[in-house]
């Protein structure tokens, strides 16, 4: 396993529904380059879950999603902004189902 599908895990796993502001949230900031917090400067991620931090880099187009609780546990894994964008609307659609199931 590496850091993607770990993150895949935790979006799908859990039910919180600020999981879904914070996957909106990433498709907002791959969009566009949000203001530098002090925040982001201390933990050195762009945005961070409970698990795992992600580093957005504008000027090459990448995300980095790295595992933060042992960072050597899984391998960080780079993908291009095109591509997290697919799996961030993907993972958003698979939530959105998921509720649905539980309502009917």
């Amino acid at each position: 396993m590496d850091s993607l599908h770990s993150f895949i895990d935790e979006m799908l796993l859990d039910s919180d529904t600020k999981k879904d502001i914070f996957l909106e949230a990433l498709l907002k900031d791959i969009k566009q380059q949000p203001i530098p917090t002090l925040k982001q400067a201390q933990s050195g991620f762009t945005v961070s879950s409970h698990l795992h931090g992600i580093r957005m880099n504008y000027e090459s187009h990448e995300v980095t999603i790295v595992y933060k609780v042992v960072p050597d546990l899984y391998d960080d894994y780079i993908v291009n902004f095109a591509q997290f964008a697919v799996i961030v609307e993907g993972l958003i659609t698979c939530r959105r189902k998921q509720r649905w199931a539980l309502e009917s």
